[in-house]
């Protein structure tokens, strides 16, 4: 299997700066906030299709024209500095349903009618302030709820009384690795500061580590402590100017401490329970400011994530699954047999998509490649013969190709004369196919317009010079091209086409489906209202990538009208495995390392 994927632990993505992902379709106290170095957790995909299925939701609701799922969409990324968010524009539980990533007004549904899982299940935040709630009356919070600064009054006589403040929200153990840096922006006059965190039922007059459910990292001796007030010898001291992070793993219950960008030794281990960042202060003047991803660390979390993931992946391509799971086979026909299966799995997604020219050549390559080790035989286990998965002469590949083809090129015309043609059934059965379409054909034109007034814009500032660059063979050449249709041309017939398209649909509905026709029509006839749809809030609707999923969800109707699955084997895996990496990672440990498609489906 190693040679079809790559390898996910040391996948490139060249993000720097800081990251926050938020959703300005969610409402203000449901803002999620991960940082940058969860990006490649099973947690931040979880946020990604929960944002989404928000997003969506509120679009259903009646929101905005451009309150769709692409509204979250065009926010929740990888921010390198001031670049283009780094996003992906699919959804791994959806890639292949009927979820219209290009047209708000459609939700996402399974082949059995049933909203797709993980759209309701929002998962737990991330901590990002302190909690005005959880803090001691002698401490005071800034205005970014980033800042602590011990306001008094100080313990008198008692070296236990002291002040502490906790996060907004415990670690959720499903984000698999959790880190915070403090800075000291003054020790004040005794330096007492404690770095470290705590349960939700933690008094907060106590440094962290003194009490029961608590531990922490001090500066004034650099001692650790763990629950009682008895410390242990641990690190360096700290003091004003100095960043102290503090990071939980999952993965093996422990804690972790940095000083200046250095690691230092595991602090604590066999941790348990809710746990809540926090830190503590004794005496007047002592002064932090937290950053829990806002900015960029001092130390390489990052590089530490990446060997978490890497430990966890050596883990999973170690296991060696029992024999009588695959028959009681040999070892050698055991893997025989997984290639195989994967060969299947490749060549069934290839066939299930229409492209015919891929599978006859990935037929052919493996062909070869066993002719080279011995004959090739099916044996008892019905093993593959690659010969069956030849598909010359199935003329339904090939005419789904076609369709999908024109699709994919914004051609919606010559799609419905071909599906009418070869398939003549399915926009009888699926009609909310049919709309889709049609609504999709609408904004191609209206993308025609778009890209015809900035060409014309274009051409009329560079005429000048291509008058004088002209030669009498292009001149030929462009006689002999046909006239392309005028702006005015596009704008009337895009015109034309819509109050058709009203008048057909501004009464129907179809309740079979999850399709808000009123929704779905209110956006796309939306973007006649600007003068530049391309720098419109309704550009996102242009987009080339809305084409796939139209054509994704014709070809899943096709096969479905041929008496034949809507998913791929290989599609269903995909869903299979990411759900059950959902199921264990909600436990927290190592499984919170994986994400299927960042690990594997992104490019």
């Amino acid at each position: 299997m190693a040679s079809f994927l790559h390898d996910p632990a040391t996948k490139n993505h060249h993000y720097s700066g800081t990251t926050t992902v938020t959703s300005p379709a969610l409402p203000a106290d449901e803002v999620f906030f991960v940082p940058k170095y969860l990006a490649s957790t099973c947690y931040a995909d979880c946020v990604f299709n929960s944002v989404t299925g928000a997003s969506q939701r509120n679009a259903q609701n009646g929101g905005s024209p451009g309150s769709s799922n692409i509204a979250s969409r065009s926010t929740f990324g990888l921010l390198d500095g001031d670049a283009t968010p780094q996003l992906y524009n699919y959804s791994d539980l959806s890639k292949h349903s009927s979820l219209v990533r290009g047209l708000p007004g459609f939700k996402a549904y399974d082949s059995h009618g049933s909203t797709l899982p993980g759209s309701d299940d929002m998962p737990p935040r991330l901590p990002s302030c302190w909690s005005s709630d959880g803090v001691s009356q002698s401490m005071e919070i800034f205005g970014d709820m980033l800042e602590v600064k011990f306001a008094g009054p100080p313990a008198k006589g008692n070296e236990q009384e002291a002040a502490a403040v906790r996060a907004n929200h415990p670690i959720p153990p499903q984000c698999g690795l959790f880190y915070f840096e403090v800075e000291v922006l003054s020790r004040g006059k005794d330096g007492f500061i404690g770095v470290g965190f705590c349960g939700p039922k933690v008094q907060l007059n106590k440094m962290p580590g003194w009490v029961a459910d608590s531990w922490g990292y001090h500066g004034d001796d650099g001692n650790t402590f763990a629950c009682q007030n008895s410390g242990k010898q641990y690190g360096p001291t700290f003091s004003t100017g100095d960043v102290i992070g503090c990071g939980i793993n999952f993965r093996n219950r422990t804690a972790f401490y940095t000083k200046n960008g250095m690691a230092l030794e595991t602090a604590f281990k066999d941790l348990k329970g809710t746990l809540y960042p926090a830190v503590g202060m004794r005496t007047i003047g002592e002064h932090i400011r937290a950053n829990f991803g806002q900015r960029e660390f001092v130390f390489d979390i990052e590089s530490y994530i990446r060997e978490e993931k890497a430990k966890t992946y050596t883990q999973i391509h170690s296991f060696q699954p029992p024999l009588e799971l695959l028959g009681d086979r040999s070892s050698a026909r055991a893997d025989t047999a997984i290639t195989q299966t994967i060969h299947k799995l490749i060549s069934s997604y290839l066939a299930h998509n229409g492209y015919v020219d891929s599978v006859r050549a990935f037929a052919g390559d493996v062909q070869k490649e066993t002719n080279a080790f011995s004959a090739p035989k099916a044996d008892e286990h019905g093993d593959v013969n690659m010969a069956e998965n030849e598909i010359a002469e199935d003329l339904e590949a090939i005419n789904r190709q076609k369709i999908r083809a024109a699709v994919m090129e914004g051609n919606i015309n010559r799609a419905l004369k071909l599906t009418e043609l070869f398939f003549p059934n399915v926009f009888e059965d699926n009609p909310e196919i049919l709309f889709q379409l049609k609504c999709r054909k609408f904004v191609e034109l209206m993308r025609s317009c778009a890209f015809a007034k900035k060409s014309a814009s274009e051409d009329t500032n560079d005429e000048e010079m291509q008058d004088v660059s002209k030669t009498d063979e292009t001149d030929m050449h462009e006689d002999e091209s046909p006239a392309k249709p005028t702006l005015a041309e596009l704008l009337n017939e895009s015109l034309r086409y819509g109050q058709k398209l009203h008048e057909d649909y501004r009464n129907k509905s179809f309740p079979s489906s999850m399709v808000d026709v009123q929704k779905a029509l209110n956006d796309i006839f939306a973007l006649m209202a600007y003068p530049d749809p391309i720098s419109s809030p309704m550009a996102y609707l242009l987009a080339e990538e809305g084409r796939g999923p139209v054509a994704e969800d014709l070809n899943s109707a096709i096969l479905v009208s041929q008496g034949k699955s809507s998913v791929a084997p290989l599609e269903r895996l995909i869903q299979h495995t990411t759900l059950l990496m959902r199921e264990l990672a909600d436990q927290g440990g190592q499984s919170a390392f994986v994400n299927v498609r960042h690990d594997f489906l992104a490019p």
